[in-house]
């Protein structure tokens, strides 16, 4: 065997063929050193996506000792060009995963495994969202809440997130309240593989949801008058009362845009437009994102050097350029603030802040390096927004803007803004439509891993909806907050709220287009992995192998075509069963009471629900009796058991047993048997099946023993079937049906 050493470019000993390959990728790497920087959020970000696939939770020293090793590596190793930078990139990566476990430890905090409740209890108000009915609050509850029976000091919520009623007391962040609720732990995935709730509250510090019974009341507090909390609890203050100043002016879902697009506040936007602006393409209008920003920007920094400018003395004696860029970047802090600093804006705010930082210092250049710069930023401050649709679909849409911009953007420029006025008109249109193609394609990988869907006219919803928002709606917005202080918001709110409604017009007619949604197959995570790689390697390259990213990106998106809808599943401590029809929806076992399981299962599989055919009724190839069901597919038949005396006395009644009552262990060694025992240890269970047999899956078995499962055994040891003492935990620790109260469980998934 040939001796082969991998040198700078060089390899002795190799075939030629070898040699003049690695030649090749050598010396595409070295035309492209001033683009390597870009991969160096990549690489941090990889170690976080690193803990994220973990099914364990990794020791706090690991990430900083493996960075170390790598560091001393690269530096032992600086003479050698390739090994030095391989190692400077597994060091960055380490350093990704040591600030993302620690994070995760910093916000460890107990969350919620059965239900609690009714119960009455006192807390300070972290933040209020208005709904359409009530409002959903974030409270820290006392200490006392741990004498609540049932409920160990140890397993106390730090937040809770409830929904109160519309009569309850006026209520602010900093209040302390009084309520009586019902709470219950944070959603589970309704099928595995789904968007994880409990992760994303865990992050939050958020350890359960509930619904108030009877209205929340405000408590006088000695601190009232400084209350705790410093300029957060100020800020947060600020934000609920410019909210509600708004929808006092503009009310319903006109006022929840406004709220929206002002202050980051979309509780009170109905249900029913948040679906019509997500499916025509106009989600991106809600999020305050790089649009917003840099309309407000933009809207600021001209009127203030316009408003210079018509003073000579000031005009002639000061560069009111960068003045007015000094003063743009205030005004933009000021709306990150104002806004929430969700993901996007701070993506936002750090791309357009370094634009007008540039101007300060005259060096104004847009480049994919301020989009690098932005995405370090924000995984430094919230390295878990990495696994959140706003950072990617945020990052995605960006990336690949600049990508083709930096490629063809001169010759953009030059085809879509000469000729007359008619044609620059025609040449904007076509821009927001290449815009929006470019952000479509950019950010559809990611919309079909979340969604399950493709807007297919989302470029013709854009080309009308955001001239709308960039001349008319957004800067009536700020001149709204520039006459807040006098009370005269109404004079601006009355015209925005006219672009709101039509831009809702807007959403509402292309969402209704036949044709216009596109159910897809559901992407696996390694695929959106795949996927992300791909386009990374082809926006952040410039030269000829960026080609290769396309590769990369067929490659994942193929994966979609090796996933299969499951074709039973059960979940809700089993009282939520689905059985797949042959037309590809489903047919649903649950009443009123799941109806939280049925929204949450419905978003993830875009299917139809179906009703569950009636006792001595069949349905497809589902039929029923009064105690069992019969589900047949693929040569495969399956018992579902909706009461004890459904039980099949042999194993040899049905390939697989399905319970909501306790089945039993006698068949467990022969056939698949899931009853709501196992719905509790393993989460929600799928199974799918074939002619070859039967596959069955739990959506806690990839999530692994983290911090955010709730888990009553441990990940790494199943329960034994003889566990007499599990099975009698079981019973206690059941949801009970919500009682009856005008408010209800709060379990949205903050998408």
């Amino acid at each position: 065997m040939a001796d082969i050493s991998l040198g700078e470019g060089r390899i002795e000993g190799a075939p030629p063929r070898l040699t003049r390959l690695v030649r090749g990728l050598a010396d595409a790497f070295a035309a492209e050193s001033d683009r390597r920087i870009l991969w160096l959020p990549v690489f941090f970000g990889s170690g976080i996506a690193l803990y994220f696939a973990l099914t364990v939770e990794p020791p706090l020293w690991l990430g900083p000792a493996v960075a170390g090793v790598a560091g001393a590596a690269a530096w032992l190793m600086r003479r050698r060009r390739l090994w030095r930078n391989a190692a400077f990139c597994v060091a960055i990566g380490a350093a990704g995963l040591a600030l993302i476990t620690a994070t995760a430890r910093q916000r460890a905090a107990p969350m919620l495994d059965h239900r609690v409740g009714p119960v009455s209890f006192t807390g300070r108000v972290i933040d209020i969202d208005t709904l359409e009915r009530g409002w959903r609050i974030i409270v820290a509850p006392d200490a006392v809440m741990a004498a609540v029976p049932g409920l160990d000091p140890a397993q106390q919520p730090h937040r809770l997130r409830i929904h109160i009623t519309a009569a309850s007391d006026l209520l602010s962040p900093g209040d302390r309240v009084s309520l009586k609720a019902m709470l219950y732990p944070v959603p589970g995935q309704p099928l595995p593989g789904a968007h994880d709730l409990q992760r994303d509250l865990y992050f939050a510090e958020i350890g359960g949801v509930g619904y108030s019974l009877g209205p929340a009341h405000r408590l006088a507090d000695a601190e009232d008058a400084r209350p705790p909390g410093g300029w957060r609890l100020w800020l947060l203050h600020l934000r609920t009362e410019v909210t509600r100043r708004i929808t006092a002016v503009l009310p319903g879902s006109t006022g929840g845009v406004a709220a929206a697009l002002i202050a980051g506040k979309r509780g009170a936007i109905d249900e029913s437009v948040i679906e019509a602006f997500r499916n025509s393409g106009l989600s991106h209008l809600l999020a305050i994102a790089g649009l917003h920003l840099g309309l407000v920007g933009a809207f600021v920094f001209f009127a203030v050097r316009g408003g210079l400018a018509l003073v000579p003395p000031i005009a002639l004696r000061w560069p009111i350029k960068k003045i007015a860029a000094g003063a743009t970047l205030i005004v933009l802090f000021c709306y990150l603030m104002l806004s929430g600093a969700a993901i996007p804006t701070e993506r936002a705010f750090v791309m357009n802040g370094i634009v007008f930082a540039a101007i300060l210092i005259d060096r104004l250049r847009l480049s994919m390096r301020i989009c690098a710069v932005a995405a370090g930023v924000v995984l430094l401050f919230a390295p878990e927004s990495l696994a959140g649709v706003s950072f990617q679909m945020s990052f995605g849409a960006v990336v690949a803007l600049l990508a083709v911009y930096e490629t063809w953007g001169q010759q953009l420029g030059r085809l879509l803004r000469r000729g007359s006025p008619g044609r620059k008109a025609l040449g904007y249109c076509l821009g927001v439509v290449v815009t929006t193609v470019v952000v479509t394609l950019g950010t559809d990988p990611f919309s079909i891993y979340h969604f399950h869907r493709i807007i297919f006219y989302s470029p013709l919803a854009n080309v009308i909806a955001v001239p709308i928002s960039a001349l008319w709606t957004l800067p009536w917005g700020v001149v709204s907050c520039l006459l807040m202080p006098f009370g005269l918001e109404r004079l601006a709110l009355v015209p925005m709220g006219w672009g709101i409604d039509a831009t809702i017009w807007v959403a509402s007619h292309v969402s209704t287009i036949p044709g216009n949604v596109w159910p897809t197959p559901r992407l696996p995570m390694g695929g959106l992995a795949i996927v992300a790689f791909g386009g990374l390697w082809l926006c952040l390259w410039r030269g000829k192998w960026r080609r290769w990213g396309w590769v990369g990106i067929a490659a994942g998106l193929a994966t979609m075509f090796m996933t299969r809808p499951p074709d039973i599943v059960i979940a809700d401590f089993g009282r939520f069963v689905a059985a797949r029809a042959a037309s590809g929806d489903y047919y649903v076992l649950g009443g009123n009471d799941e109806r939280i399981a049925k929204s949450l299962f419905a978003e993830e599989t875009g299917a139809e629900l179906l009703p569950w055919p009636a006792p001595g009724a069949a349905s497809d190839n589902l039929s029923c009796d009064a105690d069992a069901c019969r589900y047949a597919r693929r040569g495969k038949s399956v018992a579902i058991v909706t009461d004890d005396k459904g039980v099949p006395s042999g194993c040899d009644a049905a390939d697989a047993i399905v319970s909501q009552v306790p089945a039993g262990f006698a068949c467990r060694k022969l056939i698949p048997v899931v009853d709501r025992i196992d719905n509790w240890w393993r989460g929600a269970v799928a199974l799918w099946l074939d002619a070859g047999g039967i596959t069955v899956a739990g959506a806690n078995d990839s999530r692994g023993d983290r911090p955010w499962v709730p888990h009553p055994v441990a990940a790494k040891k199943a329960p034994e079937p003889a566990d007499e003492a599990h099975r009698l935990l079981v019973p206690q620790q059941r949801p009970a049906a919500p009682e009856k109260g005008d408010g209800k469980p709060d379990n949205e998934q903050p998408r």
